[in-house]
């Protein structure tokens, strides 16, 4: 292991190296470096060295070293001697100190018998010492014999073997070069053979040392079905893609399994994409921290659902842009994490996948030995149904038949696919598997309590922004069924572990029984009744109850026009952010108290002024119906979508200030009783906007861009919370078909014709194996048949929805009796259904549909419309209910929900292609209608070849389409430089033939990929500053390998591809650079302001100085000038056309970067459009002067 190996030789050195001017020998602040102090003559205080290794993976072979001072005013003879030291290639840390200490006693020596400058010497001390053996020839790494005798500018120590070394090792590298390529291409080409569309960028082969992979398949190709590619937003003309990036050149998968320091130089990303590849540029990007989507921001959204939704209308003006996936994080943090830990252990121990991944999970922080004896379960074969529906190129082990050097692409690949099609399989946050007594749609957690935490806090679930802008309705249909199940005490899971501060239940009525007068942790006996199946999880034993603070209430002075809140001091701090529940004992509203919770926005104690109030006076109250009251004819006024505009309270009275209760938000959700928290999160709940108003606020000019947690003083971070559960919990997918009024004048191919009054939406449930395995049972039991499937009525009460969204339909638990037998009720006439739905507590008798007051839909019952396998003879029951005790017999297709009747929504209009049903089972519904099922409600692949019209007597051709046929699926051509790594036999002809496309014979043909043409930049009209005057050897050593080398990056890869340009004939000075910047992506801004101005390119100066690569270089636009932030610009472009960068800072800079990332950085930070994309000054194009530089 390099960096264990490097710190054992640093600690050898300092116990055993010595020299009579070097002391202090000790390891230096950063990883990889060392410090030592040199005694010179002529300086009163030692002289301070430091050695850095560029990359400790490299140690103890291929390694470089970077030996510089950072003391002042020392002799210019040991300054320059450090900087002729050279790299040191391969030397250990030994051999190093040796060398560098000579060469400074030399210089010492030189300068006292013979002053000369050491530059006039006839060879290079680089040259010199390129003529030592090899560092690994030296047996004694505190310095030999032999090594004693050598002096770095003595001509006695020479080469007598009659060989030149030099070219010796030249030709031993590059056999070495030439051995890797083959081993790139060996494992490009087993990717490619398996089936995946494999790429590269940044060179890859000849040692290149920062590139990447990509490995790509089209989703159509996956066995993913419908159902789960509309639930997972997935679309099968699309790519997934991996990208695997090596930021220390290619490694070879056994050289990265047990070496945890060469790993880190290989790390993963995931998305999707319209092409086989992405740009470098887009690659670049994949791993930079400046993407929004990469940081975690307020607790909410992962990069996917984000993306979705604040970026949807970009999408298709950039195909080749990588896109995010729905379980991206989680899967990217499981590969970079654990891949190659696992690909250890599957090597050592001989498991499969199944089995490597349960023993990392199971040893995690144990002290597990190679002597340990290993359980026989981790052997177990995979027992996955899923795993046996799926395709071959899914399902392939190359890891486990592969005798020899396995392919790292297509272990990671595989491993990736593994993880992306059996999602639902695994937990998102510990990756184990979630062993659920019911099959989900959707990927979730297990039942960890961390897991929720992390998955909730963490943002790997949906984005709750994206959904209301998207799907709006079905939002506040997830959020009434979770009302409808607290407000009678059936909400059996619970929002547990998500670290909930709520209000104390003193004040605050209960919806499920009388108002709880709760002291801590323990209610009014009877008040904390559970439903059928669910037990209260019992308290952790390490809480100290007798010794925490009962919650209380506070009284305190309100002045309700100024907000203000003047409580009694001493009694209470509250600090800003804060939410409190307030109740005005003497004010009602009809037959309410005045109540409103609202946000601490400053606390000036004892007076604190509060945010606008959420007020709750408008709202039912819960005790009317249970008291006998009449219920009000409540109606919610619906606040404009700005912090500002809740309800207004009612006036105050005379008094300014009025006698107020109030309760903080300081109660763990968690340690309430389970009737206290069917309570709180109804009391939540009902502090939330209606949907409509969230989306508004989301869509707003003002609020583009941010969060609902961000809108402060509207919704509590506790409500926010509880809002992100109900949506991420839902483990079904669920699309609107019908559009109310307003919203479309199109009715939906997708309606179920025969329901006239009651609202629709698509409705697919059970894993996303569940369509196969219908289809399965189909062509088992009745193939044969006319009508292999019928369809059919299931009701039941609203409060058991929430549950049947995330669970599926099943018959574990027994609500209404079971006289026709065990199985899933179903009815062929919808009035049936309608009756079970209808059931409720008698709790609620006065209020039977438990709306959430918010809710615009007002949904008061629902029912699903379900295709059953058409074979009544085996089910449990047929007369006069449909029992069906065959889960995977049942698949459920629409949901029905009865709303607000005076909400208006589409015409109930037959669809035009129809399917065809069984006369004796066809269902019938509102006024006996019968039902007209839409072709589109079975999979393509089960269309048949004809379908009706909807008057029966026209036929049209549909065909049987399978997922892909319904689009192009067009291959799209494979990249020359692609071809040319997998392809070519010869690696020494491949490295010596340009990549460029543009010069591939045969290429000419096809449109060129970018408009840039290089080199007809006229320099002499750039307004350039003066040339450096200065020089140091360090500097101009580096800048010349750092020129050389971006040279040849930029002659072996395509110009569309890399982005910028050098033109070496106009380099006159080392110390500064033109380059051009070219092909931005067509989306940005950017690109169409330089398209309409007749340019091609953005024109930058490079100039370093005289500590490079200790100090970062000066990075400025010259040409063409750019919009300022000030007048609505952005891309990172400051005045003067300086680059606002982190990188180019010294707090930022690393001395071993290299220009190549340095310029696709500044390229990638031109084309950000995070806070705002660049654009450039309207008008003619002018240039930024030299005065403006110089002041930047």
């Amino acid at each position: 292991m390099p960096r264990k190996a490097f710190v054992q030789d640093l600690q050898q050195a300092i116990q055993t190296f010595t020299h009579p001017k070097v002391s202090t020998v000790e390891p230096g602040i950063e990883d990889g470096s060392l410090t030592f102090n040199y005694a010179c003559p002529s300086t009163p205080t030692p002289i301070v060295i430091q050695a850095l290794v560029t990359d400790v993976g490299e140690y103890p072979s291929s390694h470089m070293y970077m030996i510089y001072t950072i003391s002042e005013n020392i002799p210019a003879r040991l300054s320059t001697a450090l900087e002729d030291v050279g790299t040191l290639d391969g030397f250990t840390v030994s051999q190093m100190l040796s060398n560098v200490t000579r060469t400074l006693d030399q210089a010492n020596a030189a300068s006292q018998d013979n002053p000369q400058d050491l530059d006039d010497d006839s060879m290079d001390l680089e040259d010199q010492t390129a003529n030592l053996s090899e560092p690994g020839d030296f047996d004694n790494d505190s310095g030999s014999d032999s090594l004693d005798a050598w002096s770095p500018v003595s001509p006695s120590r020479g080469n007598h073997s009659g060989k030149d070394l030099r070219k010796t090792s030249a030709v031993r590298n590059r056999a070495a070069t030439l051995s890797a390529n083959r081993r790139i291409r060996a494992d490009l080409r087993t990717a490619k053979a398996a089936g995946f569309r494999v790429g590269q960028l940044g060179g890859l082969i000849d040692d290149a040392q920062d590139c990447f992979v990509t490995l790509s398949i089209r989703v159509s190709k996956l066995g993913i079905s419908e159902e789960a590619m509309q639930a997972w937003h997935l679309d099968p003309r699309q790519y997934f893609l991996l990208l695997i990036r090596y930021t220390a050149g290619y490694r070879p998968l056994e050289d990265l399994v047990g070496n945890p320091y060469r790993s880190k130089g290989v790390s993963f990303r995931v998305g999707l994409s319209q092409h086989y590849k992405i740009p470098m540029d887009e690659a670049i990007e994949a791993f930079s921290h400046l993407k929004k989507k990469d940081v975690s921001g307020s607790g909410s959204d992962n990069g996917f659902f984000e993306h979705l939704a604040m970026d949807h209308d970009t999408d298709s003006e950039a195909p080749t842009r990588l896109q995010p996936l729905f379980i991206g994080r989680p899967l990217q943090d499981l590969m970079n994490d654990r891949l190659l830990a696992l690909v250890g252990y599957r090597s050592a121990m001989g498991f499969l996948w199944k089995g490597a991944e349960s023993f990392y999970i199971d040893h995690q922080g144990s002290n597990w030995s190679s002597g340990d004896t290993v359980d026989n379960a981790y052997y177990a074969p995979e027992s996955s149904s899923r795993a046996a529906a799926l395709p071959r190129l899914v399902t392939d082990d190359h890891l486990g038949t592969c005798a020899a050097s396995p392919s790292l692409p297509l272990v990671a690949m595989q491993f990736a696919l593994r993880h992306l099609v059996r999602c639902t399989e695994f937990c998102l946050v510990c990756h184990a598997r979630v062993e659920a007594n019911f099959e989900a749609l959707k990927p979730y957690v297990c039942s960890k309590p961390l897991c929720l935490y992390q998955y909730m806090a963490f943002g790997f679930g949906p984005s709750i922004e994206h959904e209301i802008v998207a799907q709006p309705h079905v939002v506040d249909l997830l959020i009434s069924f979770c009302y409808s199940s607290a407000s009678v005490g059936k909400l059996k899971n619970l929002p547990t572990g998500l670290a909930l501060s709520v209000p104390a239940p003193l004040l605050i009525p209960g919806p499920c029984g009388p108002e709880t007068t709760a002291i801590w942790g323990q209610s009014w006996p009877g008040n904390d009744v559970q439903p059928d199946g669910v037990t209260q999880p019992s308290k952790p034993k390490s809480l100290a109850v007798q010794t925490m603070q009962p919650p209380r209430a506070y009284k305190a002075k309100l002045d309700q026009t100024n907000m203000e809140l003047v409580l009694t001091p001493g009694e209470i701090t509250l600090i800003p952010n804060q939410w409190i529940f307030v109740k005005v004992p003497g004010i009602t509203s009809g037959t309410h108290q005045q109540r409103f919770h609202c946000r601490v926005v400053e606390a000036l104690h004892p007076t604190i002024r509060l945010g606008p109030p959420v007020d709750l006076s408008y709202q039912p109250d819960y005790m009317a119906p249970l008291a006998g009251l009449p219920h009000p004819a409540y109606s919610i006024v619906q606040p404009v979508p700005t912090p500002a505009a809740t309800p207004p309270l009612p006036a105050a009275g005379a008094s300014r200030y009025d006698e107020v209760e109030f309760v903080i938000y300081d109660q763990n959700f968690d340690d309430l009783s389970f009737t206290d928290k069917q309570s709180a999160v109804c009391t939540l709940l009902d502090t939330l906007p209606s949907v409509s108003d969230m989306k508004t606020y989301l869509q707003s000019k003002t609020s583009k861009g941010k969060t609902l947690i961000q809108w402060h003083d509207r919704i509590s971070p506790a409500a926010a919370g509880v809002l992100r559960w109900i949506i991420a919990s839902n483990r079904s997918c669920i699309v609107q078909v019908d559009h109310l009024e307003g919203e479309s004048s199109r009715a939906s191919e997708e309606r179920v014709s025969g329901m006239p009054q009651w609202m629709q939406f698509r409705f697919a449930q059970g894993a996303p194996d569940k369509e196969q395995r219908f289809i399965q049972s189909l062509r088992d039991v009745t193939s044969q048949q006319q009508y292999p499937s019928l369809y059919a009525w299931h009701g039941s009460p609203l409060h058991n929805w929430h549950s049947i969204v995330r669970e599926g339909l099943h018959f574990q638990d027994t609500a209404h009796g079971r006289a026709f037998g065990h199985g899933v009720y179903h009815a062929t006439h919808v009035g049936t259904s309608i009756g079970y739905s209808g059931m409720n507590p008698a709790s609620y008798q006065n209020d039977p549909f438990g709306h959430w007051p918010r809710s615009k839909l007002k949904v008061s019952q629902a029912v699903a419309l379900n295709e059953i396998v058409n074979a009544p003879a085996h089910y449990v029951s047929s007369n006069p209910h449909l029992v069906v005790a065959q889960l995977d017999w049942i698949q459920t297709r629409y949901l029905f929900v009865k709303i607000n009747a005076s909400i208006k929504f589409d015409k109930d209009v037959p669809p035009t292609k129809v399917y065809a049903q069984d006369t004796r089972y066809t269902p019938t519904g509102c006024d006996h209608q019968k039902i007209v099922i839409p072709i589109t409600a079975v999979s393509k692949s089960r269309r048949p070849l004809t379908a009706e019209s909807k008057n029966g007597a026209k036929k049209m051709k549909t065909g049987n389409l399978g997922v892909t046929d319904d689009v192009a699926l067009l291959s799209d051509d494979t990249d020359v430089e692609d071809l040319q790594v997998l392809l070519s036999e010869n690696e020494e002809e491949q490295s010596s033939q340009s990549r460029d496309k543009e010069n591939v014979p045969g290429e000419s043909h096809k449109t060129p990929k970018t408009d840039f043409i290089p080199g007809i930049l006229d320099h002499t009209s750039l307004p350039l500053l003066e040339p450096p005057s200065f020089a140091t050897p360090m500097a101009t050593k580096a800048l010349q390998r750092e020129l050389n080398s971006t040279l040849k990056i930029q002659t072996s890869q395509p110009a569309h591809e890399l982005g910028w340009y050098i033109d070496r004939d106009v380099i006159t000075n080392m110390y500064q650079w033109i380059i051009e910047l070219h092909s931005f992506e067509p989306h940005l801004p950017l690109a169409n302001d330089l398209k309409a101005k007749n340019l091609t390119s953005v024109v930058l100066e490079v100039r370093f100085g005289k500590d490079y690569p200790m100090s970062p270089p000066f990075v400025r636009i010259i040409r063409p000038r750019f919009l300022s932030f000030m007048a609505g610009g952005g891309g990172h472009v400051t005045a003067g056309g300086a680059l606002c960068m982190e990188l180019l800072t010294n707090s930022g800079w690393s001395a071993v970067s290299n220009m190549e990332s340095v310029l696709l950085q500044v390229r990638l930070a031109i084309s950000s459009t995070d806070p705002k994309p660049a654009r450039l000054e309207p008008g003619k194009v002018r240039d930024y002067d030299v005065g403006e530089a110089i002041e930047a």
